[in-house]
């Protein structure tokens, strides 16, 4: 699977000249999470992919685990986090939408919950859900 955030482009190709220019994407790797579950991670933007089903278990998992592993993030964190990432420079454009890693269908972009300020990337084909750097982590500290 292929990150639907990270791009990079590659050499330019000396025989097709200055112009043309190739694009990759970063491949995504299976890593264990501490739930049981299997997740897969991008490198280059430390963004994550879920499967259907899986964000549920790492959800009753962190439920059932007491002890916060670091300082849960406020939602104003969150809040401010998040308008620093947009930037002020954006007027008003809508996203594109990503394309799923699994499946290759359109994700749409949703809150997680009302309040929670943590945005979500769900695959309306596969139900797979995509997580960017840091937003897994927001939303275990949620669950607890």
């Amino acid at each position: 699977m292929e990150c639907p955030r990270c791009t990079f482009e590659t050499t330019n190709d000396p025989y097709r000249g200055t112009d043309a220019r190739h694009h990759r994407r970063m491949r995504l790797s299976a890593i264990a999470h501490a739930a049981g579950v299997e997740i897969d991670h991008c490198s280059g933007c430390g963004g994550v992919f879920l499967d259907h089903g899986e964000l549920a278990k790492i959800q009753i998992a962190a439920r059932s685990d007491t002890k916060p592993t670091r300082a849960p993030t406020t939602a104003l964190q969150r809040v401010y986090a998040r308008a620093r990432e947009h930037g002020a420079g954006t007027d008003g454009e809508a996203a594109a939408a990503l394309v799923c890693p699994s499946c290759g269908g359109e994700m749409a972009a949703r809150n997680w919950g009302f309040g929670s300020e943590v945005m979500v990337d769900t695959c309306i084909e596969c139900r797979g859900v995509w997580l960017d750097s840091g937003e897994l982590e927001a939303l275990e500290d949620l669950f607890r």
